[in-house]
């Protein structure tokens, strides 16, 4: 199958020009061509022919068409005019709406038509003459004014049209104008507002003229920032004129409705060759229509052209046109898509030698050629080099689409595999998704291609971790240099005294080395080690170069590295000193020297170049040294060698039995070089500084201030941390976790030297000792530094040996808080160390008496023990805790059986005494060490003072147990008082009363109430008021409650025939049935609970089961009182309804109602009159038949409240002729309109029942 097969290919060679219209045969040939859209159609049936059309008033304005180069812009205007011009060419239109629409203009006009080329000439004289000239042709005599003679151009356009009209009288004048913009765009600023002016006045003489105009354009006039400086002008212009848009939709169709027409059947053939590789792009599936009217041209291939800026339009469709020429006799492929798309048209730029003239189009030429050239050559073999290619000819294409071809802007992987219909065959056979395993292919050619040419002349917007390019890619016309090869011909005359100093570069990287050095222009490091039998650090240089530059590093340190040089090693000698390791690189192998030498070389072409040259090479130099860095981690174990005191071993001997990091490898270099230096200089620490404290965490110059800070926090007895536990163990303060300086042979060193000042102050001067400007407490012994003698100092503080004096403070035992609080760097400039006070053993005999301990303990705090204080600190807390719940209850007074126990004044005098010993007791908590005990602030008399309160305190204490004790009984017995009805329980709510007097009265008077058996009495007497209170409950609930049997006789009566009967007879409406319901709701109502213990009323006074409170329902008779009334009344009520209705039914019944009941119904009735007694069993069909009868009287009721307020009027005395006259008329007003005869009047209560 060939692509001829499937398209009928209509070739464009040449593009159209306007002026072939004014040729009939031509003319025949545009309209007939010239393929519309329904987009366009839209246009042209709204806005050109409604535009252009005279029959019909409306607001005539200008046309202005809109499209590129290649768009069809002059072949629409073309078709236009020449339809507008001769009728009879309507008819051959392709849209048979728009040519039955175009009837409206058919041969209505004689046309101007202009094509403006280069000219300085300005718009007005150009087009003026111009129509004198055509006029001229057509018979009619006009010329224009000159510009000068005129100040508005619309009146010399109505003569031109006057005298055309002379000629023409049914005709209108079109005249249309293409490649207008261009000519605008030449023009200055002056002429442009002079041409912009007449253009507006031209599109103003459409409205009042049968004057037309139509002008071509190739971008938008009126939002074009190329005219942003005279957008006021445009604006009055933009009012006379309508815009006709050629679309980027309107080309595609144009293609695929001429160029390249298919019929259904090629179609069909076209969309069967795609489908089966729709599923390896991202949207052909879904714009497969678009796909098969275009076939074989790819859709991106129009919108890519649309945004060339840099070529014409028609270019692309003349480009199409040939393409399409040489695929017609060529198979189509059936193992690919077969697709044009827009990287083919890189052949055309690159051939197309006025292209190369361009700037951006030659740049990108030149970035693109030469990356084509090296793909070429150096493309790994078995990969698709034409695969390649094609990616590097659609990103070369599309870096000229983007506007910018500096912008950092590109399609990605996925991108370039749709928008090229990239295929590769072998991806169908991967198994995955298929459009992901494509996408994955093209990735994978992407960063070959980067590969290939070392990362230049292609970037991506996004590199992952291992530095491959993802993203976006796009062409970069700035990496079009070689650089990898400069690099390598600059690597190659390097000297040994640069490569070393690039090697020094490297190390320093990799050994993590700060950018300040300890000396300017010096590669001389300030340096820290882990004295790893101690956990401490010591510290120390770290040089680049030999011990002939030790003298510069000042002052003396504890240890000296020095890393030699590699290629020019320096001349020296060892002097086998005990603080000095020397690392010598003695296994570097071909990778290293590679990547040293291309990082020096790079390092030094960036140094000679500026700009996008320099940011290359310091790309590259941070790649090469990223490699260096790499290389250096994963050999230096075995590549260097370690020499210390004139012994020499590879690296790693010097670690044999020590740990050296995970596998016995460390992390980093910095890290394995520590290791090592540590090993090497562990005997040389340990004879500098025989007695340092041994750590169990590692404790730095970084974090030594913290540990020393936590330490003193511990003293102070908040925060103990781990760090201050290490801390304090190794300077021997700890004895398991309690604190004993005694023990500590540096604490003991400390306090000696105060004891040898035999009561003065020792001085900081006295106790530590500079040694070349680092401080020490016994350098030659201890070594300590002065933040550990801080540490130290405290624990005597702590202690109460010693008291530490600092600018401004003075810290004795008891101000630990405040001495903790002090910041690190005030406390190591301490001024000296003073003696602490004597102990004050009579006031803290007298405080321990205090709290009830034995007096002698204060002996013993005296000796140091911290038992005793800490005993002491038990009780003190123990006293404060009482002395707080036993001040909470005097808010509220402290009440029995809701009355308050102690007045007004005696609670507040308590509560004040409280607070003075809380206060007091508080205080003493800081006392928590036998040291701050030496600075008691209370004399044995302030003391002895406080025995009162602590007496008032436990009063308190007692009588708040009592009332708790008596709480339950009251509590109880207040609920029962409520519960007790007033006029049934007088004689017990009596003696309720006067018990609460008379326990109140004794309770406030502290000797009854601390009498012995004041409170069992007071227990018993309660007691018994609440055994009374149960009995008379218990009473109370068995007349307010049904038992078992009044149950049983409840039941009995709700199923009793007289109350079956009463309810049956309700139903008629003469008798009142209120009064049923009166009755059966006090039978209903009453309550059954049999279950009521007398046990139960022990734990709560109200019943459990039944919830019975006697004061809130008032008990006027019992239970079984109730049934009886109810027993009798159900009797009467019956016997009073049977009466009532023989009463009316013997009125009611007379022979002709009888006649009108059904023979049943009226033998049960005749029955009933007979019997003159209701029958037992009351049946439906009776009460039924009553109803009937009496259907025919009316019930009256009258209201008690109404039949008053009526009777009593004003409510002033009146005689018995009134009183009757008022009561008729009262009674008339009732019964109006009734027959009185079978009225029945009933008295009713405001509660409905019978009055």
């Amino acid at each position: 199958m060939k692509y001829g097969d499937l398209i009928q290919f209509e070739p464009i060679e040449t593009a159209v020009q306007l002026l072939h219209a004014d040729e009939g045969a031509r003319a025949q040939q545009l309209v007939s061509t010239y393929v519309i859209s329904a987009d366009m159609a839209e246009r042209l049936l709204f806005v050109a022919f409604p535009q252009l059309q005279f029959q019909q008033p409306a607001d005539n304005k200008g046309l202005l068409v809109v499209g590129n180069y290649g768009t069809g812009k002059s072949h629409l205007m073309s078709a236009i005019s020449a339809v507008a011009e001769h009728a009879e060419l309507a008819g051959a239109l392709r849209h048979p709406q728009v040519a039955q629409a175009a009837a409206a203009i058919a041969g209505r006009f004689k046309v101007v038509r202009v094509e403006i080329g280069s000219t300085e000439n300005s718009l007005r004289n150009m087009l003026t003459h111009e129509l004198e000239e055509h006029l001229a042709a057509l018979d009619v005599s006009y010329s224009f004014p000159s510009a000068s003679e005129v100040t508005s151009n619309k009146p010399a356009l109505s003569q031109m049209m006057a005298a055309f009209h002379e000629r023409y009288p049914d005709h209108g004048l079109l005249l249309v104008v293409d490649e207008l913009l261009d000519y605008l765009a030449s023009r200055g600023d002056h002429d442009l507002r002079r041409d912009l002016n007449f253009l507006r006045e031209l599109g103003e003489a459409c409205r009042d003229l049968k004057f037309r105009v139509i002008a071509g354009i190739q971008e938008m006039l009126f939002d074009n920032p190329r005219f942003a400086y005279v957008a006021e002008t445009m604006r009055r212009v933009k009012d006379r004129f309508e815009q006709v848009l050629i679309a980027r939709s309107d080309v595609k169709y144009v293609v695929a409705q001429r160029l390249l027409r298919k019929d259904a059947g090629q179609e069909a053939k076209i969309r069967a060759h795609l489908t089966p590789f729709a599923r390896f792009y991202g949207d052909m599936g879904a714009r497969m229509d678009e796909y098969v009217s275009l076939f074989p041209v790819h859709p991106a291939y129009i919108d890519i052209f649309d945004r060339l800026a840099v070529v014409e339009k028609r270019e692309a469709l003349r480009t199409l046109s040939r393409a399409m020429q040489r695929l017609l006799d060529q198979e189509v492929p059936p193992d690919r898509p077969g697709l044009i798309a827009f990287d083919s048209y890189w052949q055309t730029l690159r051939e197309n030698a006025a292209f190369r003239a361009i700037p951006d189009v030659g740049e990108v030429l030149k970035c693109a050629t030469r990356l084509e050239e090296l793909v070429e050559v150096g493309y790994p073999k078995g990969k698709d080099k034409a695969f390649a290619r094609r990616i590097i000819h659609g990103l070369s294409v599309y870096r000229l689409a983007v506007g910018d071809i500096q912008a950092k802007v590109g399609l990605t992987a996925e991108a370039l595999r749709d928008a090229l219909c990239l295929y590769e065959p072998l991806v169908a056979e991967l198994g995955g998704d298929p459009a992901d395993d494509l996408r994955g292919e093209v990735e994978t050619a992407l960063r070959l291609i980067s590969s290939t040419v070392n990362g230049q002349f292609i970037s991506a917007s996004e590199y992952d971790a291992d530095g491959r390019p993802g993203g976006q890619f796009y062409l970069d016309v700035h990496k079009i240099v070689d650089y990898p090869a400069e690099i390598d011909k600059r690597a190659e005359s390097l000297d040994d005294d640069t490569l070393d100093r690039y090697y020094f570069e490297a190390l320093t990287r990799a050994l993590e080395c700060s950018d300040q050095t300890r000396v300017p222009h010096y590669r001389i490091w300030e340096h820290e080690l882990e004295w790893r039998q101690r956990k401490a650090s010591r510290r120390g240089y770290l040089f680049f170069g030999a011990p002939n530059e030790r003298s510069t590093a000042q002052p003396p340190r504890d240890f000296y590295l020095y890393f030699l040089q590699p290629h020019q090693p320096p001349t020296f000698d060892d002097e086998k000193k005990a603080d000095e390791v020397f690392f010598r690189l003695t296994g570097a192998d071909d990778a290293f020297r590679l990547h040293l030498r291309r990082y020096a070389a790079a390092q030094e072409l960036a140094a000679i170049h500026s700009g996008v040259d320099k940011e290359a090479y310091e790309q590259f130099a941070s790649d090469f040294l990223q490699k260096l860095v790499k290389w250096l981690q994963e050999h230096m174990a075995g590549a260097f060698a370690v020499t210390h005191q004139g012994k020499a071993l590879p690296l790693l001997e010097w670690l044999k039995g020590q740990p050296a990091g995970v596998g016995g490898v460390p992390a980093n270099v910095r890290d394995l070089l520590n290791a090592v230096a540590a090993s090497c200089l562990a005997a040389h620490f340990a004879d500098q500084a025989p007695e340092y404290p041994s750590f169990s965490v590692l404790v730095t110059a970084a974090n030594r201030a913290q540990a020393a800070q936590d330490a003193l926090r511990w003293l102070k007895g908040t925060v103990k941390t781990q760090q201050a536990a290490a801390v304090l163990d190794a300077l021997e303060l700890l004895d398991g976790d309690q604190l004993d300086p005694p023990r500590s042979r540096y604490a003991n060193h400390i306090l000696g030297e105060l004891q040898k000042k035999g009561g003065q102050v020792l001085n900081r001067a006295e106790l530590i000792s500079d040694v070349h400007g680092v401080e020490y407490l016994a350098p030659e012994r201890f070594r300590l530094e002065p933040e550990w003698v801080v540490v130290l100092a405290a624990a005597l503080v702590y202690r109460g040996d010693a008291e530490l004096v600092i600018p401004g403070a003075r810290f004795d035992a008891g101000m630990l808080d405040a001495l903790a609080a002090t910041p690190l760097s005030e406390l190591v400039n301490f001024k000296h160390l003073a003696p602490a006070r004597e102990w004050p053993l009579p006031a803290l005999r007298a405080l321990f008496e205090l709290l009830g301990l034995a007096p002698g303990l204060a002996v013993l705090v005296t000796q140091g023990q911290d038992g005793p204080a800490q005993q002491l600190q038990k009780a003190l807390a123990e006293r404060v805790n009482r002395l707080v719940l036993a001040r909470q209850p005097l808010q509220g007074g402290m009440l029995f059986w809701g009355q308050p126990v102690l007045t007004t004044p005696e609670q507040e005098a308590t509560r004040a005494q409280l607070d003075a010993l809380k206060g007091f007791l508080e205080s003493l908590q800081a006392y928590t060490t036998p040291g701050k005990f030496k600075n008691l602030r209370y004399t044995e008399a302030e003391i002895k003072a406080q025995a009162p309160a602590v007496q008032a305190l436990e009063r308190l204490v007692a009588l708040q147990a009592l009332l708790a004790e008596l709480a339950p009984l009251t509590g109880y017995l207040g609920q029962a008082e409520a519960a007790l009805p007033k006029d049934h329980a007088q004689d017990l709510l009596a003696a309720m009363l006067e018990a609460r007097n008379d326990i109140v009265a004794q309770l406030r008077t502290p000797a009854k109430r601390e009498a012995p058996g004041f409170a069992q009495a007071t227990l018993q007497r309660l007691g018994a008021l609440k055994k009374g209170y149960i009995q008379a409950y218990a009473s109370l609930h068995a007349r307010a409650r049904l038992g078992t049997s009044e149950h049983q006789r409840q039941m009995a009566l709700l199923k009793d025939y007289r109350l079956l009967r009463l309810r049956k007879l309700t139903a008629i409406e003469l008798l009142p049935a209120h009064q049923f319901k009166a009755i059966e709701l006090r039978l209903t109502g009453l309550k059954c609970c049999p279950a009521l213990l007398t046990a139960e009323l022990e734990a709560y006074p109200i019943c459990g089961h039944c919830g019975y409170n006697p004061a809130t329902e008032p008990l006027y008779m019992s239970v079984n009182a109730i049934l009886d009334s109810v027993d009798q009344q159900m009797s009467k009520m019956l016997a009073d309804w049977t009466q009532i209705l023989l009463q009316n039914l013997d009125e009611a019944a007379t022979p002709q109602n009888l006649a009108l009941l059904g023979p049943e119904r009226r033998a049960l009735v005749e029955a009933l009159l007979a019997s003159r007694t209701l029958p037992y069993e009351l049946s439906d069909e009776l009460i039924a038949a009553i109803r009937e009868l009496l259907a025919g009287l009316v019930k009256v009721v009258i209201a008690i409240d109404e039949l008053r307020a009526v009777l009593a009027a004003d409510g002033a005395p009146v005689t018995p002729a009134e009183t009757r006259k008022r009561f008729e008329q009262y009674l008339a007003a009732l019964t109006k309109g009734l027959d009185p005869g079978k009225v029945r009047v009933v008295v009713q209560d405001n509660r409905g029942e019978p009055a």
